[in-house]
């Protein structure tokens, strides 16, 4: 049998995979039908009996599941050491990890323990032999791709792009082999003293309607206008990372390369301008509205429909015929 595809999550205290663990098994199935490869999940946390159960219906074959307490919360050196642990006992040599908050310190601390190598913000694996496989990632911030050619001897860990696959349909009746791996795991060295308080309600980046604001909005009283819309809309508001240096909108709403990165089904940008920076965090949207009063504005260039008036002259028309 052809080496599997192995995708890492790491669960929560929910004790349920994430929308980039999900995006991750869909991208495994589809490289699945393509070559052959059966598709298998490594789960590491506390608790995995409900996600063992989620990612067997959106189709892995065989689960590894490592559970300790000290694996509730996400620590770099037990989790290194627990997907090693995963990936040694699944003989995969293609590791898939989807979007986490702390994959650029994870992928490259794991292929280095591996001693494989790594690609980031990969869109696609175009060709798997013998001799190499052949990836295509997203690069300066999503303006261009690159195709990097791996030894197939050695494994590989990817970390996909946000949106590079669409979760799998489940399927109630899948079964899958279940095997239960145990680690001895080192005392965390990092001791927390307060939690953080967690956000209550829906998280931007999982958000299917984003609607977002820049400079063309003028003042900070105008991104009321985006809030409202998105609220109708039954989405989230965004941010440019220009408005929120200027206080108009909080940095838990700024998209972006240095923001959240999200993949709705529908992003509306308001006087946006359109920065590289600005859609590395956005270009992933399936439909993309811009609304900008330049007509040269490079944001149309990745818009799907364009309006080319003022902002604050249509968002309030929107509004209404929204109402």
């Amino acid at each position: 049998m052809s080496d599997p595809i192995l995708v890492l999550a790491h669960i929560d205290e929910t004790s349920q995979i994430n929308i980039g663990a999900r995006e991750a098994l869909g991208f495994a199935q589809n490289l699945s039908e393509n070559t052959g490869r059966p598709v298998e999940c490594g789960l590491i946390g506390a608790d995995n009996s409900s996600a063992t159960a989620e990612v067997t219906e959106l189709g892995a074959t065989k689960v590894y599941t490592i559970e300790d307490s000290l694996l509730a919360r996400f620590s770099g050196d037990n989790m290194v050491s627990a997907a090693a642990h995963i990936v040694s006992s699944s003989g995969a040599r293609i590791v898939l990890i989807g979007r986490h908050p702390s994959t650029l310190e994870f992928i490259p601390r794991l292929s280095r323990r591996i001693d494989g190598t790594c690609v980031m913000n990969v869109t696609r694996i175009e060709t798997i032999n013998e001799q190499y496989t052949e990836i295509e990632a997203a690069v300066y911030g999503g303006a261009a791709r690159a195709l990097y050619q791996i030894d197939s001897t050695s494994p590989v860990v990817v970390g996909l792009r946000p949106a590079a696959a669409e979760a799998p349909t489940p399927h109630p009746e899948n079964s899958s082999d279940i095997v239960e791996l145990n680690l001895e795991l080192l005392a965390d060295r990092v001791r927390v003293i307060t939690e953080a308080t967690a956000d209550e309600g829906p998280r931007l980046e999982n958000a299917e309607i984003v609607v977002s604001g820049g400079r063309g909005l003028q003042n900070a009283e105008n991104f009321a206008l985006v809030r409202e819309l998105a609220n109708l809309l039954k989405g989230m508001p965004g941010a440019s990372r220009a408005i929120v240096d200027e206080y108009w909108a909080p940095p838990t709403e700024q998209i972006g390369l240095t923001g959240t990165t999200v993949a709705p089904a529908l992003y509306v940008a308001a006087g946006i301008s359109g920065a590289s920076q600005h859609m590395a965090g956005c270009s992933n949207a399936r439909l993309i509205v811009a609304i900008n009063s330049d007509p040269d504005a490079p944001i149309f260039k990745y818009a799907d429909v364009g309006i080319i008036d003022d902002c604050l002259a249509v968002l309030p028309e929107l509004i209404e015929l929204l109402r």
